[in-house]
């Protein structure tokens, strides 16, 4: 007859929304006939109905804790408070029935009291079944700083140079696990009697068997319902819960496909790094310097976007700065001094399509965190570009379709930090001036060729 007890503590989860039903009605009805007192008798009906589902609440709810060994500390707070709202729905009925002994206690403490246990007792409860970040989890990190709350790391990251000796599932699936599906299927909470805390929980399955296919991996339930549209019920993780990134469904699948190694590295799987850069350490600031620098003066910034230059952050937070003259094809070497009010700052500089000549060459040699540089469809000829090799950032320069002539390459051989060059469309293209071989990779003339063999088949 044990079975009778389980199924009376099971009941316990739906037999808990009828006292928060009966009783904040009853709250409303009696603010809706403070003045009047017209319904003093549904009142009492009310907290009668809400008084015993509480009792038959509390009652099933004890009978679940002991029957299915719940931890007292997990559910310590939530009974007591529970055992509280039916003495104080009680104490309530007892007013509303007129008792004489019960006319010192004022509704609006009764009242509130029940407002705030049941609040509490709810949220307690919720915990019990959801999680403790089940309110919480769908916050954004900002917001949970701002109220104190744990932040969790929601990204895995691993290190270019070690991560290939890593055990691709210690290392990596078994994080990924922990951070999106483990607060539901853990040993406290086993959602579909499934645990996903641990390599063993993952082999053994859930409470429709396994979750993983030996034989056909493609077809493991795991990757289906990981894989279903997010509004399906069986879709995981839920679509309430922060969701598996591309890339992290990529490596599940990974890992499921080559029969959920345990113990390998990496490197014995012979794992592409393809499949791992989207959780390398992302560095802001890319091919850009980081100088500390104080942000520049808004007045500056509104002065040249007047001009109408267009000027950005390199990123959110930094004072770097992007300049572009790309809605100002007037912008001209005169118009270019007036760069100068910002000449620490800017580390991308657009000045194509305008009017500027080689003149502009002494202006720019003063940008010293000048990184990108873009001069394509311009007037400039390379006259003077050698000003610019004293810029120890400078590593881009588009000189798409300007006037540049090819005399002016060598020039550029001993710019320090100098990477792409890009020289399309100008002279240099039909220049038999030979780049030495280091300095080949740099230079991009556009004047490919295909092999004699491609030629021919065409």
């Amino acid at each position: 007859m044990d079975f009778i007890f389980d199924l009376m503590g099971r009941f316990h989860p739906l037999i808990v929304h009828l006292p928060i039903g009966f009783l904040l009605l009853g709250l409303m009805m009696l603010i809706f006939d403070r003045k009047e007192n017209k319904h003093q008798k549904i009142i009492r009906f009310t907290f009668f109905w809400g008084t015993f589902s509480s009792l038959a609440a509390v009652l099933t709810g004890t009978i679940q804790y002991t029957r299915e060994g719940y931890p007292w500390e997990d559910i310590q707070g939530h009974l007591i408070l529970g055992v509280l709202t039916f003495v104080f729905s009680f104490l309530m009925y007892l007013k509303l029935k007129g008792y004489a002994f019960f006319k010192r206690i004022s509704y609006q403490f009764l009242g509130y009291a029940l407002v705030v246990i049941l609040s509490i007792t709810g949220h307690l409860g919720g915990n019990l079944t959801h999680g403790k970040d089940h309110l919480s989890a769908p916050l954004p990190d900002e917001i949970k700083q701002v109220l104190g709350l744990e932040v969790p790391s929601r990204t895995l990251v691993l290190h270019p140079e070690t991560h290939r000796e890593l055990p691709f599932y210690s290392g990596v699936i078994q994080p990924i696990l922990d951070q999106k599906c483990v607060s539901c299927h853990n040993p406290k909470k086993t959602k579909g009697e499934l645990l996903l805390h641990n390599f063993k929980g993952i082999m053994i399955g859930g409470e429709k068997g396994s979750i993983i296919s030996i034989i056909k991996p493609e077809e493991s339930e795991m990757l289906k319902r990981i894989h279903l549209p997010r509004d399906e019920k069986k879709h995981m993780p839920p679509k309430a819960k922060i969701q598996l990134s591309k890339a992290e469904i990529k490596l599940i699948e990974q890992w499921v496909s080559m029969g959920t190694p345990e113990n390998k590295t990496i490197a014995e799987l012979r794992l592409s790094q393809s499949f791992f850069s989207s959780f390398f350490p992302k560095d802001e600031t890319g091919i850009y310097p980081d100088p500390v620098l104080d942000p520049l003066d808004k007045s500056v910034i509104d002065s040249l976007m007047a001009m109408g230059l267009q000027v950005a952050p390199l990123y959110k937070t930094a004072s770097l700065l992007k300049i572009s003259a790309i809605n100002f094809p007037d912008f001209d070497d005169q118009k270019a001094v007036v760069l100068l009010k910002a000449l620490d700052h800017i580390v991308d500089l657009d000045l194509g399509q305008t009017q500027v000549t080689d003149a502009i060459f002494e202006v720019i040699q003063q940008f010293k965190y000048l990184t990108v540089l873009k001069l394509n469809r311009t007037a400039i000829s390379g006259n003077g570009i050698n000003k610019l090799n004293n810029l120890e950032h400078l590593k881009q320069i588009n000189m798409i379709n300007s006037n540049f002539e090819a005399v002016h390459l060598e020039e550029m051989y001993s710019f320090p930090a100098l990477e792409k060059v890009y020289l399309f469309g100008t002279s240099a293209n039909q220049s038999t001036e030979e780049i030495p071989d280091q300095f080949q990779p740099i230079f991009e003339r556009g004047n490919y060729k295909l092999d004699e063999d491609v030629e021919e088949n065409l």
